[in-house]
């Protein structure tokens, strides 16, 4: 009862902070990108490898790539070490009402991302929360009904709804935006 009372006033957070969020929206394609932010679901190793592919293959084109996952726990795995292109926040990082709250977050957030890719849902809080207040540019994530917080939102069927598929049509939309 606690949790769900915990969840409606992030929410109602979350849509206060919605509204005053003032950044330049900007269609950016794949070519014309010079920085690209990624926040990502990261409890457990197999989330770290689907989000691998798209980390690397964005390093490739010489991107400036960031991807910050959130660990839906309070400790941390050993997959979970910080490294050049990867941060994680998790439980212990979030307010009360599950905004994160903590120094690279609120860089993250300040950073004006040609592009930011949201690879969870909405389901996530705290992801949540790091998409509605970044000033990217550009926002794009899965899509879902009366969720609008992007700036390109992709639709998954059923059948294709996997991190792996989103990331392909993420990277299909990019490539031909604005061409």
């Amino acid at each position: 009862m606690f949790e769900k009372f915990k969840l409606n006033i992030g929410n109602k957070v979350f849509k206060k902070e919605l509204i005053g969020n003032s950044r330049k929206r900007i269609a950016v394609n794949l070519d014309n990108a010079k920085s690209i932010g990624i926040l990502f679901e990261a409890t457990t190793d197999l989330h770290m490898k689907k989000i691998k592919p798209i980390v690397d293959y964005f390093f490739e084109l010489k991107k400036d790539v960031k991807a910050v996952g959130f660990v839906n726990s309070k400790k941390y795995l050993d997959c979970h070490i910080p490294r050049l292109q990867y941060d994680f926040f998790n439980r212990s990082d979030l307010n009360w009402h599950y905004k994160p709250q903590n120094d690279y977050i609120k860089n993250f957030i300040k950073k004006d991302y040609d592009i930011l890719i949201n690879l969870s849902d909405s389901s996530c809080v705290p992801l949540k929360y790091l998409v509605a207040s970044s000033l990217a540019r550009f926002k794009v994530g899965k899509y879902e009904e009366g969720f609008d917080i992007y700036d390109l939102m992709i639709k998954l069927d059923k059948k294709t709804d996997t991190t792996e598929n989103l990331i392909l049509e993420v990277i299909k939309y990019l490539n031909f935006i604005n061409k």
